[in-house]
């Protein structure tokens, strides 16, 4: 019999990655691997055929993250308008051993294959070798999930935490939760907030109720480019106070979200910060708000303190999980 191939996949509402793995446990470098803009193909299937020619390699399993509860098919995800039923995954690719989770779920597995080089420290924290993982990861939305140590290995922790309601804690914040209330009516949850697109709004937010002014130049670059990125690298560079506003304000409403998972899985093992947008702003979350966002809250500021924070830096943490969990899986079998 020939080498059992893993096609692994992290699927994003913007682009996704696809690699081919061996189905070894001491090493996750990708055989191959190819980034896809995940909107230029109609579904699924067609994705991973595209993949699966080029590479000219026949895959015995498939393991894919994919932005969206798992648990009731077929699958919707939010920020992707793809309907995903894995029966015509396998139909269309002849290949019946598809695994789906939960994209959070694969970047928590991906923490597990990660080096220290990978990460950056934002609190040091004193850390419990099987303490529970936090893990939240902003980009086109906002993931959070985790990992539980179960006496023998870890296993992650589902989740749709992006999706609660969003809490504001001060003046400032409760403006712009009425200002996001009249946007969006039924719900404000915190991925509106802390996200791609939620950085757009909070820009708007600022904007709309006079607390700075719009440079033309700005106007332009919004206008024709990406919001969320214009606004964040014009903020990094310091070339407009309303970015500049802005991205402080994301930086400290981040912090303090990650401050409330981290408490409500008792993240004692560490607490991750992933996805597309934490390593483009690093010289912000580095600064001190993101941090003090995250122990403000009240007595139990102690357990946040020694808690570790970490940046993750490596872009392809969810391929890597998704492979991490195929393998893994593969072993057990």
């Amino acid at each position: 019999m020939g080498r059992t191939l893993i096609l692994a996949g992290d699927i994003g509402g913007t682009k996704s990655y696809l690699g081919l793995f061996a189905a070894d446990p001491a090493d996750f470098t990708p055989l191959v691997e190819r980034r896809y803009a995940t909107r230029n193909y109609a579904d699924l299937a067609a994705m991973l055929a595209a993949f699966i020619a080029e590479t000219g390699e026949s895959p015995r399993r498939i393991v894919l993250g994919i932005p969206a509860p798992v648990n009731k098919l077929p699958i919707r995800p939010v920020n992707l308008p793809w309907v995903i039923d894995p029966d015509q995954v396998r139909a269309a690719l002849k290949i019946d051993d598809i695994v789906l989770l939960n994209d959070l779920q694969a970047t928590a597995y991906g923490l597990l294959a990660l080096k220290p080089s990978d990460l950056l420290v934002l609190n040091p924290g004193t850390p419990d070798p099987q303490g529970t993982i936090a893990v939240l990861a902003a980009g086109t939305g906002l993931g959070e999930g985790g990992l539980c140590w179960t006496g023998s290995r870890y296993v992650t922790l589902p989740s749709e935490g992006g999706h609660v309601s969003f809490s504001p804690t001060n003046d400032l914040e409760v403006g712009l939760w009425r200002f996001m209330w009249d946007r969006f009516q039924e719900h404000v949850s915190w991925e509106r907030i802390v996200s791609g697109p939620g950085l757009a709004c909070i820009y708007d937010f600022l904007k709309t109720t006079g607390r700075g002014e719009e440079p033309e130049w700005l106007k332009q670059e919004l206008a024709a480019g990406d919001p969320a990125e214009v606004i964040s690298k014009a903020a990094m560079a310091g070339r407009a106070d309303l970015a500049v506003q802005t991205l402080d304000l994301f930086v400290s409403l981040y912090g303090a979200e990650t401050g409330n998972l981290a408490l409500k899985l008792l993240a004692t093992g560490g607490v991750y910060v992933a996805g597309g947008i934490a390593p483009k702003i690093l010289d912000k979350l580095k600064a001190g708000s993101f941090m003090k966002a995250f122990l403000a809250k009240g007595r139990l500021r102690p357990n946040l303190e020694a808690m570790p924070v970490k940046v993750v830096l490596n872009d392809k943490t969810g391929l890597l999980g998704a492979a991490y969990c195929g393998v893994h899986s593969t072993i057990e079998r």
